[in-house]
């Protein structure tokens, strides 16, 4: 299912290519053109530089898709597991083959369509033969390869950080602490500790993977950023007011049973039992920034932080999966959930009582 996320990251990753496919031809003639005598060779003789240029932004937009596809469709969930160096070894050994047929492609276009012949034409196939044979074939082969391992790394980057935590750093956003609004949902495994010693620690180990790895879509796909994971326990933050919208801060978590127990049999078969868990939901103001000298990423600091982790504790007393706080319910628009009003919640660490709203799912 291709999401939002896809659609942006595949054209973020299009304008990309076609810019470099630009970029490719005029490097490739200016390349050719300081060699006296290569553009007269029998492979260059009816070298155009506008023809190039189509030729070249037209093949890397459908590379660029190729490409896109590849990395979101099949990369991520094929050898996303795999060791680096066997991923990196079995993408340049794909890109290769893809990159020499997109290369003979555009070559066919360009004597064929862009030069007012039709595909049978032999003359076509000859010019192509040619292109292919020539040096000139080798030119464009190590920009765009270059291209491809430089996307595919970006794109390992974003997931390894997250993509508007990647940017945010690139960007410098929050190389000084700032405050902001902000939601904050605190997601909980139950019975984490019976299930570890029943399982072992690598069995343990891949069932929270697993469960992390099935909830990321649903993440990506509400707006959401993971913040951190802790344990068994991944903590989610949302923006104001995109968290709010559409209730996405509770939706996420409709949306994380509905994909848990389509995997259902599959966690049955692997590990003998399925994820249950339970979460609070709090909003507040947080100071954000970058933090930390070694491994710097972007932390959060704030009592909203310390509140929502104290409602989480409260979940299994209540006997809730899913615990809001009346400051949240303050600023969500007529949510279309019934809800049950808790007052008095008395949390650790925190001197006055509070009020929640217990989700009925």
């Amino acid at each position: 299912m291709i999401t939002r996320n896809h659609l942006s990251q595949l054209t973020s990753i299009s304008v990309i290519w076609v810019l470099a496919g630009l970029l490719t031809a005029l490097y490739e003639y200016f390349f050719l053109a300081n060699y006296p005598g290569v553009l007269e060779t029998q492979a260059m003789q009816e070298f155009s530089l506008g023809k190039n240029i189509v030729a070249a932004m037209g093949g890397l937009f459908i590379g660029s898709l190729l490409f896109g596809l590849l990395e979101l469709f099949y990369f991520q969930k094929k050898i996303t597991r795999e060791k680096f160096w066997v991923a990196i070894l079995k993408k340049i050994v794909i890109y290769s083959i893809l990159l020499f047929f997109l290369l003979v492609g555009i070559s066919i276009a360009y004597n064929s369509i862009l030069s007012g012949r039709s595909i049978s034409d032999p003359v076509v196939w000859q010019e192509t033969r040619n292109f292919i044979t020539s040096i000139a074939f080798w030119h464009p082969v190590f920009p765009v390869l270059l291209l491809a391992l430089l996307s595919s790394f970006l794109l390992q980057l974003s997931e390894r950080f997250g993509t508007n935590e990647m940017w945010k750093m690139f960007s410098g956003k929050y190389f000084h602490p700032k405050e902001e609004q902000r939601i904050f949902m605190f997601l909980d495994l139950n019975d984490s500790t019976t299930i570890a010693e029943k399982l072992g620690n690598e069995k343990f180990y891949g069932f929270l993977n697993d469960f992390f790895h099935d909830i990321a879509s649903v993440i990506t796909k509400h707006k959401g950023e993971v913040v951190e994971y802790v344990g068994d326990l991944v903590i989610i933050s949302w923006t104001f007011p995109s968290g709010s919208y559409e209730t996405r801060c509770i939706a996420c978590y409709q949306d994380f049973e509905k994909v848990i127990q389509i995997k259902k049999e599959t966690y049955l078969t692997r590990y003998g039992t399925v994820p249950q868990f339970k979460a609070a939901v709090h909003c507040g103001d947080v100071m954000i920034g970058e933090m930390g000298k070694i491994k710097k990423s972007i932390k959060f600091s704030g009592d909203v932080l310390n509140t929502t982790a104290r409602v989480e504790k409260v979940c299994s007393t209540l006997g809730a999966k899913l615990v809001i706080t009346d400051n949240l319910v303050d600023i969500l628009s007529d949510p279309p959930y019934l809800m049950e009003k808790i007052s008095n919640i008395s949390l650790k660490g925190k001197e006055e009582p509070i009020d929640v709203y217990k989700v009925l799912m």
